[in-house]
């Protein structure tokens, strides 16, 4: 959810060098002599911010965009300027020199940004303006007008959604009033609504994290994909887990209501190990800190004050494969999701997964073949599972091995070639 407060406009700047280099006047052009595609893609998606004169964007989205960096003419990336807890989770510096960054304001709300929508549809009307085609991520406020604007200028559009903002307004409350909450579903219902409307106006490219948003947003142009951060060098092969001393179960997501993450609580003291059974919560909890507090009264009225860590957020690469690699088991007890990165990256890294058979999940987990699937807020379920992994190593060993053959096929390469594909069409007619 995104809002702007006003600050200083690189728009003008953007527009001049996008004129040089689509006239071969720029120096920057000279870099990228022989791009395998001549386009200039205008991308939108993710939350930015400035350190030290370089832009910063979360990993997740940072590497999609430095690879098609690589392999077309310009990316003019349009975007809120994230603070606090959003600023820094952008770990990742946009640093490909044909990448132009156009920030649009800071990072608040849907509520304000939505008060200023004249604002809002200035800066899409930009992103529209100053490219060849449109790619896509997630979700903004009103951001199904960029489908009409793309309509009316006869651009390309592929749209990645990466998960079900309905589903999770649902969900568990998340310390808004009740009003503020039902207002909340309202308002995903009718974005959910026009935003399939859009997506068959702009006749663009759908790809959709799992069968289930498939099935939401189910179009001729309609692709189900596994989301990943990970590419081929990130694999590390291990042959087994639960062999030493202890058993260390990780959780690895922001510290949300929708995680689910009370379950796996109330499943530790049910988990029947022959070794002391440890659980390691990575992850931020400064946006929801309410949460964070009532799962510390859980883990006291359970008395496993002794057996939880809380780690902290993690940034992708060594610090969360670190993390991964000293674990048995990853848990995600989570209630609703698309496909999470986790599932892909843990599995990558020879880590066995049991999860939650939510949203686009089973899409990416095969239950008994790569990981292990429950029922959601069933913590019964969820020690039976692990207990499974702890005492029956055959399987915990074929899930080992198949988890990490299945994600080779979901590495951040494969997307970009699949979106590429995508880009490379024609424009509508």
């Amino acid at each position: 959810m995104v809002g702007w407060k006003k600050k200083g406009s690189h728009e003008g700047l953007c527009v001049e060098m996008l004129g040089r280099l689509a006239s071969g006047k720029s120096t920057l052009s000279n870099k990228f002599t022989h791009p395998a595609l001549d386009l200039i893609v205008g991308v939108c998606g993710n939350a930015i911010v400035q350190r030290n004169g370089q832009w910063y964007i979360h990993h997740s989205f940072g590497r999609i965009v430095d690879l098609m960096a690589q392999r077309v003419r310009v990316i003019c990336y349009h975007g809120p300027i994230a603070t606090g807890v959003a600023a820094e989770a952008c770990d990742f510096e946009l640093g490909q020199h044909n990448v132009i960054v156009n920030p649009w304001g800071i990072w608040c709300n849907s509520l304000q940004a939505l008060k200023r929508a004249d604002q809002l549809l200035r800066y899409y009307w930009k992103l529209t303006e100053t490219c060849d085609v449109l790619f896509i991520r997630g979700s903004m406020p009103l951001l199904w007008t960029v489908h009409w604007l793309a309509r009316f200028k006869n651009k390309r559009v592929v749209h990645w959604l990466t998960g079900n903002p309905l589903a999770v307004m649902k969900g568990k409350r998340r310390g808004y009033s009740v009003t503020v909450h039902t207002a909340g579903i309202f308002y995903a219902w009718i974005d959910q609504i026009l935003t399939r409307l859009a997506i068959r106006v702009s006749k663009a490219s759908v790809l959709v994290n799992g069968c289930e948003l498939a099935n939401i947003f189910k179009t001729r142009r309609t692709y189900a994909i596994v989301s990943t951060s990970i590419r081929e060098d990130d694999f590390w092969v291990r042959h087994d887990t639960c062999i030493g001393d202890t058993i260390r179960i990780l959780f690895v997501g922001f510290i949300r209501p929708e995680k689910g993450i009370e379950y796996l609580l109330r499943a530790l003291p049910l988990v029947k190990a022959d070794r002391p059974v440890h659980v390691a919560i990575v992850g931020s909890y400064a946006q929801f800190p309410m949460e964070h507090q009532r799962l510390n009264m859980i883990i006291e009225e359970l008395g496993i004050q002794h057996k939880v860590r809380w780690e902290g957020y993690a940034s992708f690469g060594k610090e969360l494969f670190s993390q991964v690699d000293r674990s048995d088991i990853l848990v995600l007890p989570s209630l609703s999701e698309g496909t999470p990165r986790v599932l892909v990256e843990s599995r990558s890294r020879s880590l066995p997964v049991v999860s939650t058979s939510v949203g686009g999940i089973p899409s990416s987990v095969q239950d008994g073949e790569d990981g292990l699937l429950v029922p959601p807020k069933d913590p019964v379920s969820l020690a039976q599972a692990i207990n499974r992994l702890v005492f029956d190593g055959e399987l915990r060993r074929k899930i080992i091995k198949q988890g990490r053959e299945r994600v080779s096929n979901y590495t951040v390469d494969r997307f970009v070639d699949l979106v590429l594909k995508l880009l490379r069409n024609k424009t509508v007619s």
